[in-house]
């Protein structure tokens, strides 16, 4: 029996589609089909039926699922303990991420697993927050980085760094706003730019509005833009305040070219996380990458789900 193969069927189960895993594998279709063909002759069983556009597993797929984790998280173990130098784990490695660890944090660490195992390769996705967590909620991926918490208690955190969502205004809107200062019932008064629907920066801004029976329909919003890069330019252009995590205008901010509004009862620190199902299958890279993550954990105290 290939390993290879179990890997291929844990896939298509996690996935419940053929082509998303031969995607995911880099592998063909035909050649994902034919691996299952050739798994269900060596059991001698059906492992899948298709449920209208979905793959679910048999009685039986249940039962290989099952033990093919099992067999391939051995086998992850067995290569662990016979290859300790770095030279021996290599592959890919998908990375999703949001958009405040992909911008300021992933780089780094990615720099310094790279310094350990050199012959691995990356791929690096940046999607919201929400696509993060439903991309490992349908199997897509195992693991991702974020800017909240997940919902779905299946999934394990580890905290990576510590941020805060701030206002932003450029030098010349700041000229007009009284010592830096702002309360919420003045938000009516200004022209908003925020992140889109999905992001972590958004979501932490709207549960902060929702605390002063406010809600995102009743400010200006003018421009929602997926990229912190892009809401920076239309700061700097005096378009509107922007919602933004600190780190993202730090460089505007020491250059005065932006300024950090104070905003009263507006405290809303943030941690990013790497982003885990631990039930998932993890390839000898992802492996070592969830170890190095587990060992640089960058916060005070790691996070528990309530």
């Amino acid at each position: 029996m290939n390993t290879s193969y179990l890997r291929t069927f844990i896939e298509v189960i996690n996935l419940k589609n053929i082509s998303k895993a031969a995607e995911k594998l880099f592998i063909t279709q035909p050649a994902v089909t034919k691996q299952l063909q050739l798994l269900e002759k060596d059991f001698g069983a059906e492992l899948f039926v298709k449920n209208g556009r979905e793959i679910v597993p048999t009685e039986e797929g249940h039962i290989l699922y099952k033990y093919a984790k099992d067999v391939l998280s051995g086998e992850s173990r067995i290569y662990s303990q016979l290859r300790k130098n770095s030279d021996s784990i290599s592959g890919n490695i998908t990375v999703y991420t949001s958009s405040m660890p992909a911008d300021y944090y992933i780089h780094d660490l990615i720099i310094q697993f790279n310094k350990l195992y050199p012959d691995t390769t990356y791929t690096i996705k940046k999607v919201d927050t929400e696509m993060v967590f439903k991309n490992i909620e349908e199997g897509f991926t195992s693991f991702g980085f974020t800017g909240s918490l997940p919902r779905n208690k299946k999934i394990e955190s580890i905290c990576i760094a510590e941020d805060e969502v701030v206002i932003a205004a450029s030098a010349e809107m700041m000229s007009e706003i009284k010592d830096g200062k702002i309360t919420p019932a003045e938000f009516a008064n200004y022209r908003f730019i925020v992140r889109e629907k999905g992001s972590a920066t958004l979501r932490m801004f709207e549960d902060f509005l929702a605390t002063k029976r406010m809600k995102l329909s009743d400010l200006n919003i003018i421009i929602q833009a997926e990229d912190n890069h892009t809401i920076k330019k239309f700061i700097s252009n005096n378009l509107g305040l922007a919602v933004l995590p600190k780190k993202a205008v730090e460089e505007e901010v020491r250059e005065k070219r932006a300024f950090i509004l104070n905003v009263e009862e507006m405290n809303l620190k943030r941690k990013l996380y790497y982003v885990y199902q631990p039930d998932r299958y993890f390839s000898k890279a992802e492996e070592k990458f969830k170890e190095f993550m587990t060992k640089n954990q960058n916060c005070m105290q790691q996070d528990k789900k309530k």
